[in-house]
């Protein structure tokens, strides 16, 4: 008997080259791993799903004008 098959889809997206790396790690810390390595998609679905919530840092008012 195979894997059993999760109703997954594709998302693109077109980011700096750094960020795939970032995100992997980010996922990795917060302990969704798929493999040996932090899994983004784990982390989105924990996101959209509202597990995990995005904490945005203050910005300067100033430069939001």
């Amino acid at each position: 008997m195979g894997r059993k098959k999760l109703e997954r889809t594709t998302m693109l997206a077109r980011v700096a080259s750094s960020t795939p790396e970032k995100v992997k790690e980010i996922a990795a810390k917060l302990g969704y791993i798929y493999g040996e390595e932090g899994s983004a998609g784990q982390l989105l679905d924990a996101v959209a799903s509202g597990e995990l919530i995005l904490v945005q840092r203050s910005k300067n008012i100033e430069t939001c004008r």
